[in-house]
C-alpha cells in the first residue's frame, strides 16, 4: 500500500516542468513577434502548459501538506518545512494569477505582444524562479534532511 504522504515527490515535478515548458514557449511567441493571448497553435500550448502547471502545483500542495504533517508528526524541524512550503504556496498563487490573466486576455481579445507580452513573460519567468527556489528546498529537505525517507536525527 502507498503512503498518501509519499504522492507529493512523484507530483512535484510535474508543476516544474510544466511551467519552464510554458516559460520556453512563451519566449519563442515573443521572440517572433507574436501574441501569447493568440489563438493558435504555439500561444494555446504554452497556456495548456501553464494551465496544467498550476492545477499540478494545487495537487502538489495538497499533497504537500500531508507529507508536511506526516514529517512533523515523525518529528522533524517544523521550519524548514515551513519555507519550503510557503515558497511552494507562492508559486501556487502566482500561477493562478497568470492563468486567469492569460485565459481573460484571451477571453476579451486583449494583445499579449509587445510591452504587455513581455511584462507577462517577466513575471512569468519569476514565477518559475519562486518554482525552482521552492524545488531547491525541497530537494534539501529530501537529500541533506531525509525528510519522509530517513529516520529524525536527534
Amino acid at each position: 500500500m502507498i503512503d498518501i504522504a509519499h504522492i507529493h515527490p512523484m507530483l512535484v515535478h510535474f508543476p516544474i516542468v510544466l511551467l519552464l515548458l510554458a516559460v520556453f514557449i512563451d519566449f519563442l511567441v515573443l521572440l517572433k513577434g507574436g501574441d501569447l493571448a493568440a489563438k493558435n497553435c504555439l500561444p494555446s500550448v504554452g497556456l495548456s502548459a501553464l494551465l496544467l502547471a498550476a492545477l499540478a502545483a494545487a495537487a502538489a500542495a495538497v499533497f504537500g501538506d500531508i507529507a508536511l504533517d506526516k514529517a512533523v508528526d515523525l518529528g522533524f524541524d517544523k521550519a524548514p518545512l515551513e519555507k519550503h512550503e510557503e515558497l511552494g504556496l507562492t508559486t501556487l498563487w502566482m500561477l493562478i494569477g497568470l492563468a486567469i490573466w492569460q485565459v481573460f486576455a484571451r477571453w476579451r481579445g486583449i494583445r499579449l505582444n509587445a510591452t504587455m507580452g513581455w511584462l507577462f513573460f517577466v513575471i512569468t519567468l519569476a514565477g518559475a524562479g519562486v518554482l525552482l527556489t521552492a524545488a531547491y528546498f525541497g530537494g534539501e529537505l529530501v537529500y541533506s534532511l531525509g525528510v519522509n525517507v530517513a529516520p529524525v536525527k536527534p
